[in-house]
């Protein structure tokens, strides 16, 4: 996730930097055909492009802000993840009644619930989770869970399974049952959410169309300048056409949230804080130190 610090510049130019150079090289040899051959056949009217510019104008604006939706909703989600989590433990730490072994209990609770929020997080980015769940789990549970083929679903299952043994020795009430059952069941449908983000990608050929669009415009353009301005022929090719294909690689990094870029949702940062917020209202020590953010952003 960006941060509120400044951008390198290198950060914006390398994400546009091949499609930038073929621009160039092309707005060259045009230019130079023109100049030094004096094909004056070759101009085009400058409303062509003009027509073409502001298609493809609304046509970012559109694709920036459905990207923009995903984004958001992936961190709307990660935001419910923090405040079930919260939730989650002050209900099992009200309800559950004074026991020799209740501390304990507590405790593995909370383990469990940071161990499926960095978990779910590493599931979406693809990555191993076995250093994680090791992290926080007995080694007979972490080869347990790493049998699922599902790994997050498989620790809410061991909530559930938790919380269904406590109501069965009479620890728990019926409507307590119900309350941290339906908890249980918004974290639920906070990983379908992700995991539907995650499996839905954005259409292929939306993106496709946009490079035709854009790759149009600037194969145009520098046949629309007069002779005369042939100097700022290829200055202004380049520029025009950098500023709509970086919009358009604003919103395909956008529109995938789950992957390991700098413009992600933060889920192993907002994991670590949900750890740092559990364990400090469980009593639970060494409590971890939250993480550094990069330059710019934070993952």
């Amino acid at each position: 996730m960006l941060l509120e610090k400044p951008i390198p510049f290198t950060f914006l130019i390398r994400r546009i930097r091949r499609e930038v150079l073929l621009i160039l090289l092309f707005a060259n040899i045009v230019v130079l055909a023109k100049h030094f051959f004096h094909l004056r056949y070759m101009n085009i009217p400058i409303a062509i492009p003009t027509l073409l510019g502001t298609c493809i104008s609304l046509l970012l604006a559109f694709r920036t802000n459905q990207a923009y939706e995903r984004w958001w909703e992936a961190r709307t989600v990660w935001g419910a993840i923090v405040n079930d989590s919260r939730s989650f433990i002050r209900l099992i730490q009200m309800y559950l009644p004074d026991l020799p072994d209740r501390q304990n209990i507590i405790h593995s609770f909370m383990l469990r619930q940071c161990a499926w929020c960095f978990v779910l997080g590493d599931s979406l980015r693809e990555q191993s989770v076995e250093d994680r769940l090791r992290e926080f789990l007995p080694p007979e549970t972490v080869k347990r869970i790493l049998s699922f083929d599902n790994k997050p679903n498989g620790l809410l299952l061991d909530h559930g399974l938790a919380v269904q043994q406590l109501y069965r020795d009479g620890h728990l009430t019926d409507y307590q049952m119900v309350h941290i059952s339906t908890t249980l069941n918004n974290l639920t449908d906070s990983m379908g959410r992700c995991e539907r983000i995650k499996s839905t990608p954005f259409p292929r050929t939306y993106t496709f169309n946009m490079h035709v669009f854009i790759y149009l415009f600037a194969a145009i353009l520098p046949f629309c300048f007069d002779e005369d301005l042939f100097y700022l022929d290829v200055p202004l090719v380049t520029l025009i056409s950098s500023g709509f294909l970086l919009i358009e690689k604003s919103a395909l990094q956008l529109q995938n949230p789950f992957e390991t870029k700098e413009t992600d949702t933060a889920m192993t940062t907002i994991a670590r804080n949900i750890e740092i917020n559990l364990k400090t209202m469980t009593g639970y020590s060494p409590i971890p130190e939250k993480i550094k953010p990069y330059e710019f952003y934070a993952l």
